[in-house]
């Protein structure tokens, strides 16, 4: 049986204490903090989960609303939030629910591995753009459809690797199928919702199979290098994930 968010709680937010989940959040935060406006802009985070960019941004003085339909993540956000003394606002509900349940405007808004898991991303990208102020941020990191192999190449199984060559759904590690897009069919989605990219980085290539027993100043390194190859080719295109950042128009 295919597992649910609820019961993968504890699995996704333990993922941020891994070399890969830190490397994630950290570049999608920088990125983020930087495309959006100062605080105490309004931000919503769509399937924002265990909180682990919805508390960072509020303890740098967002005002931050959080979406997601898992109780067990909401639970693991508000522990979070909890912990380092900030207020996020938490709502449950799934993306589709926007409209009813966090109209906005919001200044900028996330939305991290969730469309990844629809079928049809587009009625939720215009969903998203009308909840979004005219040039807000829209944060969107998803799988990279043009690197889907080379995680299970290199870990050794090739059946795998051959099969999503030509098959852009996948389970990964976390055990629930997903799909992953390229950029460019992303540019054609966001472009049909009001939605203009403006950048868009690799995240997650070097430090994909690295070890979580990393010192410190390894730790740092590969950061360093991640940042630096996510911006060129052809090491972006070759990343785990592409973050792009729009602007709603």
């Amino acid at each position: 049986m295919t597992p649910t968010f609820d019961d993968r709680a504890e699995w996704f937010d333990r993922h941020y204490e891994t070399t890969r989940g830190r490397v994630r959040a950290a570049l999608v935060l920088e990125r983020l903090t930087a495309a959006i406006a100062t605080p105490p802009a309004a931000v919503l985070d769509v399937g924002g989960g265990s909180g682990v960019i919805a508390a960072p941004l509020a303890a740098a003085g967002y005002d931050v609303t959080l979406l997601d339909p898992s109780p067990s993540m909401l639970g693991l956000a508000r522990a979070h939030a909890d912990e380092a003394g900030v207020d996020v606002r938490l709502i449950e509900g799934g993306v589709e629910r926007i409209a009813e349940l966090a109209p906005g405007p919001f200044d900028a808004i996330c939305c991290h591995a969730v469309l990844m898991y629809l079928e049809d991303p587009a009625p939720h990208l215009l969903a998203m753009r009308r909840a979004a102020s005219d040039g807000g941020t829209l944060s969107l990191l998803e799988k990279n459809r043009l690197a889907l192999a080379i995680r299970p190449g290199l870990r050794g199984d090739y059946a795998e690797a051959l099969r999503v060559l030509d098959d852009p759904v996948a389970t990964g590690n976390l055990g629930i199928p997903n799909r992953s897009r390229s950029v460019e069919e992303w540019a054609v989605l966001l472009g049909a919702a009001g939605w203009r990219v403006d950048s868009w980085v690799g995240i997650r290539l070097f430090s994909d199979l690295a070890p979580d027993a990393l010192r410190d100043a390894e730790y740092d390194r590969l950061l360093t290098l991640e940042r630096t190859s996510g911006t060129r080719e052809p090491y972006r295109s070759a990343a785990r994930l592409v973050h792009l950042s729009a602007t709603a128009i």
